[in-house]
């Protein structure tokens, strides 16, 4: 039970700690805090610029969280 127990802790952290993660590139792109991530802002990583059509899946030309968080997971 013990073990079980670690486990699910484990993986639990083990998100959070991604999904901090996905935040913190989230919220470094967003540079005018709006909750969402322009081309131009984009631009500031290549990966996430070279995507971003790909990222917008409504087609409203920015990246919202969960459109970004879909891209990261």
């Amino acid at each position: 039970m013990k073990i079980r127990a670690i486990a699910y802790l484990t993986a639990v952290l083990g998100v959070a700690a991604f999904n901090t993660q996905a935040n913190t590139l989230f919220d470094e792109l967003d540079l005018n805090k709006d909750g969402f991530i322009s081309e131009v802002e984009a631009g500031a990583n290549s990966k996430v610029a070279e995507v971003f059509q790909e990222l917008d899946t409504n087609e409203d030309a920015q990246i919202s969280k969960d459109e970004f968080a879909a891209f990261e997971g």
